[in-house]
């Protein structure tokens, strides 16, 4: 019982550190992840959108984010212009790196990505 219980964390450690191995090398291709200082520099002004729920949304936010959930945007992005530059955000960068991989294929040109994601975010925030 006890083999049992070890072989499944260590599947479990090997899929989760793969999976994240995967994602932040995949994104590269697609996007340029930028740390929260240059991630609050550059987003002024432009397409800065927080994909995580409503509720995370309300409770704090990048200053200056809309909130337009992942699977939203993922579905339909025309709420999204091509000819202005992307930076999303969402808790920890796993959703964020799988839609900016989907908008360079449909044609987005400049994605950011904010670097872990909200969770080690130090900028400027607003809370509803």
């Amino acid at each position: 019982m006890l083999q049992a219980l070890f072989v499944l964390i260590l599947i479990w450690v090997i899929w989760t550190v793969g999976t994240i191995i995967w994602t932040r090398t995949t994104l590269k291709r697609a996007a340029t992840v930028l740390k929260s200082e240059e991630f609050e520099k550059q987003s002024r002004g432009q397409q800065l959108i927080d994909i995580r729920e409503p509720a995370k949304f309300k409770a704090k936010h990048v200053l200056g984010a809309r909130n337009i959930q992942y699977a939203m945007l993922n579905e339909n992005h025309t709420a999204l212009r091509k000819d202005k530059p992307v930076f999303l955000y969402d808790e920890n960068m796993q959703f964020a790196a799988r839609l900016a991989r989907k908008l360079k294929k449909d044609g987005y040109n400049e994605i950011f990505v904010l670097k872990n994601g909200f969770a080690e975010y130090n900028g400027k925030t607003k809370s509803n």
